[in-house]
């Protein structure tokens, strides 16, 4: 019988989720306004990516009616995008997205051919003032603030051959590109496509407020003054991973699980929250997403979310209300206590309301020891007050044991975390996102928290396999796979695709790794690479 063998990618890492959409996937709205050009108003020009190839570059910009949409004063054109524009904390220069038209860079030196100086000026039917919303739900929309946002159809000018995903340096201005040549404007766009590049700090209420927005799935370009025309919105490309959700849409049916006590959490679809008591009298308690990777020490990661409080009593001593990171399988043993100590693997914020001695917001980070060794505190003595929203960020820079927190309303920093305990924490793991509802200690030590979570965003690195190639040398099936460093890796066979059998393993060296079966079934077969943690 021929056999017939594959390869699977499997371990912890197999749930990732997409980091973000490449380009505008479909028009909502469309007004071509006063003034526009005649014959580009087919707004599906706007989907997909920009213009490409070699005959586009920043002196010869797209031009045909199936490239660009015209909009005159007072119009606009409504983007979609699914998956949605995600504000990863590892964009480059914090761009989230970027706009592409058809302005060009004036020759200066009459060359046309392929060898034009410019001075810097564009050329094209450049607007005076535009205006970008944006919107999670398509029903309430945002201004990006107009101090900071670039006009749409202006810096930076097409090139073909660069990344559209990948934005231009927002520092340089026209002043840079005096003098360049098609050879040094492609040096300081650095591999970009160029664009006009747009972040989602930037998101402001009617009143000018901070909006915190970690999720586009609209995108609007209003034109006040003159024509834009538009060619293609496209989301940035982060240097990591990320997670978001801000609870648009039902948790419970993109990922999210409970596990524990149900009753503590609900989502609320008109809130666009969830909705958690924190009630230390129960079970511990979980609404939790897997990461699908492990993270440790050597990584780089981040969290945010938002909090708000509607009321919180502590009791005794108190106790903690939680959200963060932590590792599934300890936070769900019999043994994990939180009050007393055996509370491994957690990254998190922790609040402690006021049990007499004053409330405290802590930014905690615990190894695998158990007992209270091993924990890694920055906090301050602050209360938060019902009916505040906090932006709450949490960072952990790679290779280090340390976990750093800042507290935001409004864009504003309420309190960043500089008061340290280290109790000097080894290593750690973390594999899940979780909103958490500890048990108390038994000896009355309680807490009693009501209020809601959203718009997270977890940033981290790529998983750990990628697969290089697989199959039969002289004989040998073999898996040749690009691993990292900390990581054990494991080749596995089956017959039937449920039944798994550990082949050979050895330990990750950040470069590619061998793993082969030399004695391989006479039957049909299938194999799959697994990563862990050692």
């Amino acid at each position: 019988m021929k056999k017939i063998r594959s390869l699977a990618i499997t371990g912890a890492f197999t749930v990732v989720i997409a980091a973000h959409a490449q380009f505008a996937t479909s028009v909502i709205g469309y007004n071509s306004g006063t003034g526009f050009a005649a014959g580009f108003t087919n707004a599906s020009a706007a989907l997909g990516a920009p213009a490409a190839g070699a005959s586009i570059t920043p002196f010869a910009p797209p031009f045909s009616k199936s490239q660009l949409v015209s909009i005159g004063t007072n119009g606009s054109i409504t983007l979609q995008f699914n998956p949605p524009i995600i504000r990863n904390p590892s964009n480059p220069f914090g761009v989230d997205f970027q706009i592409f038209g058809n302005t060009f860079f004036a020759i200066t030196n009459g060359n046309f051919s392929g060898g034009g100086i410019t001075s810097g000026a564009l050329g094209g039917n450049n607007p005076t003032a535009t205006r970008v919303e944006v919107s999670a739900d398509g029903t309430n929309w945002f201004t990006l603030n107009t101090n900071l946002a670039p006009v749409a159809d202006g810096l930076f000018p097409t090139d073909g051959i660069g990344d559209p995903r990948l934005p231009v340096n927002p520092a340089l201005t026209t002043n840079n590109f005096g003098g360049q040549n098609l050879s040094g404007i492609r040096t300081l766009y650095n591999g970009s496509a160029g664009g006009s590049g747009y972040s989602l700090d930037w998101v402001r209420d009617t009143n000018g407020n901070y909006v915190d927005l970690p999720i586009a799935r609209f995108v609007r370009v209003n034109v006040l003054a003159n024509k834009s025309e538009i060619d293609a919105v496209a989301a940035t490309r982060g240097t990591q991973n990320v997670i978001a959700d801000d609870f648009v849409n039902n948790p419970l049916q993109n990922g999210w699980k409970i596990f524990g006590d149900t009753n503590l959490f609900a989502w609320n679809p008109t809130n666009q929250n969830v909705e958690v008591t924190w009630d230390s009298t129960q079970p511990n308690s979980y609404f939790y997403k897997p990461l699908g990777t492990i993270l440790a020490r050597d990584d780089a990661f981040s969290v945010s979310f938002d909090l708000q409080l509607h009321d919180a009593v502590a009791f005794n001593g108190g106790m903690e209300l939680a959200v963060g990171l932590l590792k599934f399988s300890d936070a769900t043993n019999v043994n994990f206590s939180r009050g007393g100590g055996n509370s491994p693997n957690l990254f998190e914020l922790d609040y402690f309301p006021d049990t007499g001695f004053g409330d405290s917001i802590d930014a905690t980070l615990k190894d695998p020891q158990s007992g209270f060794n091993g924990f890694y505190f920055a906090y301050d003595d602050q209360m938060l007050q019902p009916g505040v929203t906090y932006q709450v960020v949490l960072n952990h820079a790679a290779n280090t044991s340390i976990i750093t927190g800042t507290l935001l309303n409004n864009g504003i920093v309420f309190t960043s975390l500089t008061n340290v305990f280290d109790g000097a924490p080894t290593n750690f793991f973390l594999d899940t996102l979780s909103i958490s509802s500890f048990t108390g200690d038994g000896f009355g030590d309680d807490i009693l928290a009501h209020g809601t979570v959203k718009n997270f965003v977890v940033s981290f690195p790529a998983p750990p396999v990628p697969l290089v190639a697989a199959g039969f040398t002289n004989g040998v099936w073999q898996a040749k796979v690009n691993t990292r460093t900390n990581w054990t890796y494991t080749l596995q066979s089956s017959t039937d695709l449920q039944n798994w059998t550990d082949i050979s393993s050895a330990a990750g060296n950040g470069t590619n790794l061998f793993l082969q079966d030399t004695n391989p079934s006479a039957a049909n077969a299938f194999y799959r690479v697994k990563a862990d943690r050692p």
